[in-house]
């Protein structure tokens, strides 16, 4: 990578950019790209029209907006081939081998988009830096490649079957610069493939917590007069929120009366008119709010056996709360 400039021109390529739905990787780009343009460096987001992580469908409109002072550009998803990717992400999860081209046809049939490569393509020289996050999608994939020289990589690396294969090691090994959350990220990186350890970085993300919190102020908002513990993210199988509603009610069943389940952020729960007592969900809240809740709980709840330093312990622990996680996470 050249030497840059005082003023930077950075260009951060994420599949979503919508902060409603997004997980931890957008979120720590948009944090990234604000911070970067407050500091008086360009920042510009190229991502997708996507808003759901699942279904992918092209929900926002192709074209230029501002978010916060950065300038977010979208570009439509390719078609994709669902039935292909599935079939293949079976054969990737059995530990089964794949050739190349079935590898980057599984990858290519997710987040792909031909526009926002062809972008680019075209703008290349127009940017001192393209950092691509997370490492799992097409647009990073493909994206990378063509500016290899620019590329710094946030991967978010987890030890699971997709981080072993061949086009993923490929990715990491042409990237200028791999910037990691973690030292045990890296360290699992350097287990996986030969990296260079003059470009793989432990950079991480600041996190601010509010001058003041107010747990009263949301407890009396929204009726709570109970301990709780307290879960905040997307509430889906792969989170495992379902377990977590499925633990507290086997506690309610056998006794615990007292205590309450308090659930923040996007996506189905499936509450029973009947549990609403103690189990409440509250959804998508302002992010003064989100930090209330913290500061009134008793413990934050991280079920998933996926996740490992999620930005939402980082944030229960700045708002003094301890957190009950996975053991086999």
């Amino acid at each position: 990578m050249k030497p840059l400039s005082p003023r930077l021109r950075i260009a951060y390529v994420s599949p979503r950019y919508t902060p409603r739905s997004a997980g931890g990787a957008e979120v720590l780009i948009q944090s990234w790209a604000e911070r970067m343009a407050g500091r008086g460096h360009r920042s510009e987001v190229l991502t997708t029209c996507a808003r759901d992580h699942i279904a992918w469908d092209n929900e926002y409109p192709p074209g230029v907006e501002t978010v916060n002072g950065v300038t977010v550009r979208r570009f439509p998803i390719d078609r994709r081939d669902r039935p292909l990717q599935l079939a293949l992400q079976d054969r990737i999860n059995a530990g089964r081998v794949l050739g190349r081209a079935e590898e980057e046809a599984w990858i290519n049939a997710g987040a792909q988009s031909d526009a926002l490569c062809a972008y680019i393509r075209a703008r290349a020289d127009d940017f001192d830096a393209f950092v691509f996050a997370p490492y799992l999608f097409g647009v990073t994939y493909n994206g990378l490649r063509l500016v290899p020289e620019k590329a710094v990589l946030v991967p978010c690396l987890h030890d699971e079957p997709y981080a072993y294969l061949r086009i993923i090691r490929d990715l990491f090994l042409s990237a200028a610069a791999v910037f990691f959350n973690s030292a045990a990220e890296l360290a699992l990186a350097r287990r996986i493939m030969p990296l260079d350890p003059a470009k793989a970085r432990v950079v991480g993300m600041g996190i601010a917590g509010p001058p003041r919190m107010a747990p009263e102020e949301f407890r009396r908002k929204h009726g709570i007069d109970f301990p709780y513990l307290l879960y905040a993210g997307r509430r889906e199988g792969g989170k495992s929120t379902p377990r977590l509603v499925e633990y507290f009610r086997h506690f309610r069943r056998y006794g615990g009366r007292e205590l309450g389940l308090v659930l923040m952020g996007t996506g189905e729960v499936g509450i029973r008119r009947e549990e609403t007592a103690r189990l409440v969900d509250l959804g998508y809240l302002p992010e003064e709010e989100k930090w209330n809740g913290y500061a009134g709980a008793l413990a934050f709840c991280q079920p998933s056996v996926n996740e490992s330093f999620s930005i939402v312990l980082l944030e229960s622990w700045l708002a003094g709360r301890p957190g009950l996680v996975n053991a086999f996470c």
